[in-house]
């Protein structure tokens, strides 16, 4: 049974339960949008349900958004590659599974790096640049103090009413900027030296925060040339 008591939860990688899995866009689904016309698409505007987390759906955004960045800082625009957004997926996969935060896989030496994970998808001619990042699904800001109401389920007032859960694109946007505000992170969005990109991402519960719905997301740079796979 759940008290009321206030919580107030600090920005950095814990505890957690439940991965959801998800499978990729289609090569030809990336080109359904331009960077003229996706923020006006209705399924990246809607609001988030949790237990049916579009993973899918959460890659998109955050690869056009990526794109987004670039050309306002009047860089080129990176393509899409399917075993990019594999390798990506796969690391934010293991990261829940296997409850670590790291560009680095404490566990399993098949996959320490971006590049060992990389050739693991099938790129022959991995030069990753990689980026991680965690958020929260409802539109919390850690350290703000909260209540819970349900598991999962918090208020900023005690009894009131709950937090809204973000949209597709407002958690998109809200792991763009902690990438856009820290140097190294921007410095990999902005690289003059990327050539395509895949994003990734894996959904859980934070069991030391009352369940708190969260996503873990990997973007993955190809830099230089771009990506050949095994035939």
């Amino acid at each position: 049974m759940l008290n009321n008591k206030m919580f107030r939860y600090p920005s950095y990688f814990s505890l957690l339960i439940l991965i959801v899995s998800g499978s990729v866009y289609s090569q030809s689904d990336y080109y359904s949008y331009t960077l003229d016309n996706f923020r006006k698409a209705k399924e990246f505007k809607e609001t988030i349900v949790p237990d049916n987390l579009n993973l899918e759906k959460l890659n998109a955004v955050i690869f056009y958004l990526t794109n987004e960045q670039r050309v306002h800082h009047k860089l080129n625009v990176l393509n899409y590659h399917q075993k990019l957004e594999e390798s990506a997926a796969l690391h934010s996969g293991n990261m829940v599974k296997d409850v670590f935060f790291s560009h680095y896989h404490p566990k399993n030496k098949k996959l320490r790096d971006p590049n060992d994970r990389a050739r693991h998808v099938g790129i022959v001619n991995p030069f990753l640049a990689e980026n991680i990042v965690e958020s929260f699904v409802l539109q919390y800001k850690a350290g703000d103090e909260v209540y819970p109401i349900a598991k999962g389920v918090f208020s900023y007032k005690q009894n009131g009413d709950p937090i809204p859960p973000h949209t597709y694109l407002s958690l998109g946007e809200t792991m763009i900027d902690r990438w856009m505000n820290s140097p190294q992170h921007s410095d990999n969005v902005l690289s003059k030296k990327a050539v395509q990109l895949g994003c990734g991402t894996a959904f859980y519960l934070k069991e030391d925060f009352n369940e708190m719905p969260t996503v873990i997301a990997t973007q993955n740079f190809q830099l230089y040339e771009p990506v050949r796979v095994n035939e």
